[in-house]
């Protein structure tokens, strides 16, 4: 199937400053799922000329080319941010945490995909999709992460409760619908034209409050592309499932690489005998994947030690990537 007619597919956000994640990213998903999934990258930025080179060398790879689609986030998100400074909040937020350009993966809902799953790009794909696929026969948009557990400690849904109250009964529906902005599938056009400049009046009208917490007695604004599609999200009510919250079920695992008690079994990794769906490297530097890939290109022996020499001398922090070992061998897979 061409990509033009693909009714499936993947979406990945990147630039020539995360070319070993991507390749590494790439290379798991057609090991663990599809060689013939088409796979679009969204440009991070203008920096692409060595993911371009990166694309040409993998079949039903290619690059997101809607500058219409990338410059209405663009646009979008700069209206939200404009309108938060803007909002005459009673205290107004000392500092902000904020992503640039994070946002273009909301190119997503432009794209060729009539359904498609967005994936960041420090992640490796552990088994086959299709299930997640599947959920989106009946969901709007399905993720599969703990996002909200962290949320609640950081009191965003608190924020957001205050914020939507009008919309939501309770804290605790509203909690359950909080999710990560890594790993999410979802519909092409969920979000329409309407959409967005409905969220810019409800953001302009109060739910700017959404937007700010209080974090160890300061208060923070909160302008986060992942905060960003959870208003999106929340605030549309769009139909949501997130495997996490099904604990029993096969594909409730954990995800992100700060759970050390994974097994590491063929290259893939499993938590308490089920297979994981993806692992996110989140937290990890991107300059610790390019010294990592870089001491690993290079044919000499003992890398093991040579990274714990480096680590010590040269302070490269390689050794002591989690599940490091998985990611070389994505890397550098058929090479």
């Amino acid at each position: 199937m061409t990509k033009a007619g693909s009714k499936n597919g993947i979406y990945l956000l990147s630039n020539d400053v995360v070319i070993d994640q991507v390749i590494a990213l790439i290379n798991s998903i057609k090991a663990n799922y599809s060689n013939d999934i088409p796979i679009c990258i969204i440009p991070y930025n203008d920096e692409i000329e060595s993911l371009k080179k990166i694309i040409s060398q993998f079949e039903h790879v290619f690059l997101f080319e809607d500058q219409k689609s990338i410059q209405k986030w663009d646009h979008f998100v700069r209206d939200i941010h404009q309108i938060f400074l803007a909002y005459p909040f009673q205290d107004k937020p000392k500092r902000r945490i904020e992503t640039p350009t994070m946002h273009r993966k909301y190119c997503a809902f432009d794209g060729l995909f009539e359904r498609f799953i967005y994936i960041d790009t420090d992640t490796l794909v552990m088994k086959p999709l299709d299930h997640v696929f599947r959920a989106l026969d009946t969901y709007d948009f399905v993720v599969h992460d703990f996002q909200r557990k962290t949320d609640r400690k950081k009191k965003t849904v608190q924020s957001f409760f205050n914020a939507l109250k009008a919309d939501y009964s309770s804290e605790e529906d509203l909690y359950l619908r909080f999710h990560c902005g890594g790993f999410w599938a979802s519909h092409r056009k969920l979000f329409t034209e309407a959409d967005l400049a409905f969220f810019l009046d409800e953001v302009k009208a109060g739910d700017a409050e959404a937007f700010r917490a209080e974090i160890r007695g300061e208060l923070i604004a909160q302008l986060l592309e992942q905060t960003m599609l959870n208003y999106m999200t929340i605030k549309k009510k769009v139909s949501l499932y997130n495997f996490t919250l099904n604990e029993g079920a096969e594909h409730s695992t954990g995800c992100n690489v700060t759970s050390k008690h994974f097994r590491q079994s063929e290259n893939v990794l499993y938590d308490r005998n089920k297979r994981l769906t993806y692992l996110h490297y989140m937290g990890i530097k991107n300059s610790r994947f390019f010294r990592l890939s870089r001491l690993y290109e290079k044919p000499i022996p003992w890398k093991q030690l040579a990274a714990k020499l480096c680590d010590k001398l040269l302070n490269w922090e390689i050794s002591n990537i989690p599940y490091g070992d998985l990611f070389v061998h994505y890397r550098f897979m058929n090479k």
